[in-house]
């Protein structure tokens, strides 16, 4: 059955259609980890009954639009007598205009939606070692949009996350064992399992790596996880709608043409033309009225894309500018003051030995680029011939 199952990868910006066993207009589609919203949810006993309005919270907090309603699917990884630890998935309506494109060049109708990694999982499950007991293991599997991580305690996902690339995976690795740690509890990390596009540059502190070979082509997991009923399908509510729609007309297509054109035209006679007609003019207003509010959704939803990846570029954050500067003080110089504005800039002061050292700080930070002016008051001298000095860095400005 699997075999026969149409898959459709939406990665690197483009759309795969890997075809089943008979050409069909509905398929299973697979996204990047970065598309979805994921997180590992323990669901107490009492909640059992619907975890995916327990993890629903959760994941409207994590969506970049929280004014968006979520289809939560969940995936029960585990069952005990506590309750229930599931990987809990939706996908944002806001932010799939592109993939919508592509389906509808395709005309596929999109019955599942599975993230690419889980199926690359599925695929290297036995490579990986999963299921052995005692053992903690950090997976980094490489894409074209970004590098999924899963943390694993035995067979059971701790952590998991979607890292950008060019993220520094050390600091991304650390952070996910905390949160491993704090979800799962503490345990030794037996190694570090590489696969795909991945440099481990640095991964090896924390365990011996091992990389595993894949065939990132294969969509043979995804297959198969569709064909299991228990498997997360993160289709949006108004995707949900629109494939139900479609089978409805279809089938009554082919109703249609079994009782006979004959008895379709005395029916047509029967409630009259005109009336007809009317309806359907009438339908054809409201989805074209639909249509304009749709569009006027997604330009609002771009608007907000566009302001939330100005608040998320870290290379502005305050840590990035604190190490930005650390990293080049000379010996000798102290700071005593830090004002830190995320629209402007930074202002700081402090001491040097000497001057020299103070001219020598300015121009490291203009060399940075991270800025597009640097103003130095000072150096003058201070207690214990000490010389004091304010630095005001201001970012390079943004061309409208």
């Amino acid at each position: 059955m699997a075999d026969s199952v149409q898959i459709a990868v939406f990665e690197g910006g483009k759309l795969t259609v890997h075809r089943g066993g008979e050409k069909s207009n509905e398929a299973v589609l697979a996204l990047p980890l970065s598309r979805l919203l994921v997180k590992m949810v323990r669901v107490p006993e009492e909640n059992r009954g619907d975890p995916a309005a327990f993890a629903m919270p959760m994941l409207q907090a994590a969506s970049p639009f929280p004014d968006d309603p979520l289809t939560v699917s969940c995936e029960t990884v585990r069952d005990s007598a506590d309750g229930l630890v599931v990987l809990a998935a939706a996908l944002p309506e806001g932010a799939v205009d592109d993939i919508a494109g592509a389906l509808d060049e395709e005309k596929l109708n999109v019955t599942r939606v599975d993230a690419i990694a889980l199926g690359r999982l599925r695929e290297l499950w036995a490579g990986i070692g999963g299921g052995r007991t005692g053992v903690r293991r950090l997976v980094l599997i490489g894409g074209e949009d970004c590098i999924s991580l899963f943390v694993l305690d035995d067979d059971l996902p701790s952590a998991v996350r979607a890292l950008s690339r060019g993220s520094d995976l050390r600091r991304e690795a650390m952070l996910s064992l905390l949160e491993a740690e704090d979800f799962g509890g503490a345990m030794p990390l037996a190694e570090v399992v590489v696969v795909g596009d991945v440099d481990p540059a640095g991964l090896e502190a924390f365990a011996p790596v091992r990389r595993l070979e894949a065939d990132e082509t294969s969509v043979r997991g995804i297959a198969e996880r569709s064909a299991d009923p228990n498997s997360l399908n993160a289709l949006p509510a108004s995707w949900k709608s629109f494939l139900e729609e479609t089978r409805f007309k279809a089938k009554l297509v082919r109703y249609l043409s079994v009782a006979g054109g004959i008895w379709a035209l005395v029916m047509l006679v029967l409630f009259g033309v005109p009336a007809v007609y009317g309806m359907m003019t009438s339908h054809m207003k409201t989805l074209s009225s639909e249509h304009r509010s749709s569009y006027n959704k997604v330009k609002e939803v771009r608007d907000k894309v566009k302001l939330v990846q100005k608040y998320s570029d870290h290379a502005r954050g305050a840590l990035e500018i604190l190490k930005a500067v650390s990293d080049r003080l000379p010996e000798g110089v102290e700071l005593n003051s830090w004002n830190f504005k995320r629209e402007d800039g930074v202002r700081f002061s402090g001491e040097s030995e000497d001057a020299a050292s103070v001219y020598t700080l300015k121009d490291s930070l203009l060399e940075t680029g991270a800025f597009g002016e640097v103003k130095l008051t000072g150096p003058s001298a201070g207690k214990g011939g000490r010389q004091k000095f304010d630095i005001d860095c201001r970012y390079q400005t943004e061309e409208q």
